[in-house]
């Protein structure tokens, strides 16, 4: 204060032309000091742009801004390995998986931790949960030493209406449910771990019938390696303590053409209804495909996850299957593990974590692919092994970045493939239309 009141007296005395030399002299530390001053203030500015250009520069084809990062609990205590996330749209509230804590975090709209749902609620190994529009929780659960694998569902209060003990079922002895889902047509949708098709139950629990997509798989058989020549297994043949060459090759599909000119420009509604076995001849290499994640959309379409196949599989409500799409790889625009995806209704595209890649990829509903964001990393809008996602009300993508041991939450900000459903606005779908029907570039 001392510096600035002696400061502005020698400006104003300055701008009067009273001012001496002798003055100057005898005071020029002072002066020097007033520079540094003003000018350190003038910077605090210029300080403020720097640090927020990387919140605008990003090596990704669009603008991606971190909302948020969640990484405590509503006891001030480090998230742990947060393995699901769901968002609740009734009452603006996100869920998340805390594994490591074998509990349930409940976050407001202001990402501030408001409770969590522990054994005191029948919660002791939650893998996955879905909040219905009345209030209720499904809860998939594993096996404790106390309870089996099972279905819990509490009402809005969060008090214990029913365990569903899933491996009651038929063909469902080793099934553990992993992932939830409950469709418009009022169906609960179930993926297993490494489980083989859908389990789907009725509005009470009950159990109805598997859904089980079909594609190319490696069938787990033991392989004859006894003829191989003797310069392939080093002695002519594998003895039992070799280790034997995985089965199957990693040769990959040959490019599709621009998915089909955008899968003949849907919907109808989301065409076409093919089959999901091709050629009966090749019907030995086809079989039901370990599903990861489902999700169902407004429409009541169900989207079906498989991490094994890298893709997915896309059926109506009526759960006819439409169309599958996906691509294994381990480069740009190819999935590797996927584990987790999010249907975004208004941009009318399909969000998918890769968890081996650390990237989230972003395809629009004719199930071309687009772009993506993220690899590995511990800063902000960098992923370390994520593996579930959300989009809140914001339409902002809530992510369960494992290894990291936090959800963030980003703005990612783009326009898809509007064209291809129709719009509101007919002057936004001429300006997208060129860009959106163009073919993607693989």
């Amino acid at each position: 204060m001392i510096l600035f009141h002696i400061g502005a007296k020698w400006i104003m005395q300055r701008l009067k032309g009273k001012i001496s030399r002798s003055f100057i002299c005898v005071d020029a530390g002072v002066v020097r000091r007033i520079a540094v001053l003003l000018v350190c203030m003038g910077l605090l500015p210029v300080e403020a742009i720097l640090l927020a250009q990387p919140e605008e520069k990003t090596p990704w084809p669009v603008p991606v801004k971190t909302v948020a990062i969640i990484n405590e609990d509503d006891q001030g205590l480090p998230l742990k390995f947060p393995s699901a996330v769901f968002f609740d749209k009734t009452m603006d509230e996100i869920y998340v998986v805390n594994g490591g804590n074998g509990r349930i975090n409940l976050y407001g709209s202001d990402y501030f931790p408001r409770i969590s749902l522990g054994v005191g609620r029948g919660v002791d190994s939650p893998n996955g949960i879905f909040v219905a529009g009345d209030g209720r929780l499904f809860i998939c659960q594993g096996r404790t030493a106390k309870n089996p694998p099972r279905l819990t569902i509490l009402n809005a209060a969060f008090f214990p209406l029913k365990e569903i003990l899933v491996q009651q079922f038929p063909e469902a002895e080793s099934f553990v449910p992993n992932r939830v889902y409950v469709g418009r047509n009022g169906n609960i949708y179930v993926a297993g771990i490494d489980f083989r098709g859908l389990m789907v139950l009725d509005g009470e629990g009950n159990f109805q019938h598997w859904l089980k997509p079909k594609d190319k798989i490696w069938a787990d058989q033991q392989m004859d390696y006894s003829k191989l020549p003797q310069d392939i297994t080093g002695k002519g043949q594998i003895g039992e303590g070799a280790v034997a060459p995985p089965a199957g090759d990693n040769a990959e599909a040959p490019e599709e053409e621009q998915r089909e000119t955008e899968m003949a420009n849907l919907p109808d509604f989301l065409k076409p209804k093919g089959k999901e076995v091709i050629e009966e001849e090749e019907s030995k290499q086809f079989g039901p495909v370990q599903v990861t994640d489902v999700v169902c959309g407004a429409e009541g379409h169900i989207y079906i996850l498989s991490e094994e196949t890298s893709k997915i599989y896309v059926y109506n409500a009526s759960e006819e299957f439409l169309f599958a799409f996906g691509k294994k790889g381990g480069s740009s625009g190819k999935m590797s593990r996927p584990r987790a995806l999010a249907v975004d209704e208004k941009r009318k595209c399909i969000y998918v974590v890769d968890y081996m890649r650390h990237t989230i990829l972003i395809y629009n509903f004719a199930g071309r692919y687009l772009f993506e964001i993220g690899g590995k990393g511990s800063s902000p809008r960098w992923f370390n092994f994520p593996t579930a996602l959300a989009l809140d009300g914001q339409g902002n993508l809530v992510v369960a970045d494992l290894f990291n041991q936090r959800v963030q939450v980003l703005d990612v900000k783009f326009e898809a493939g509007v064209t291809l459903f129709g719009s509101t606005d007919p002057a936004a779908d001429t300006v997208n239309k060129d860009k959106q029907d163009k073919p993607a570039q693989e």
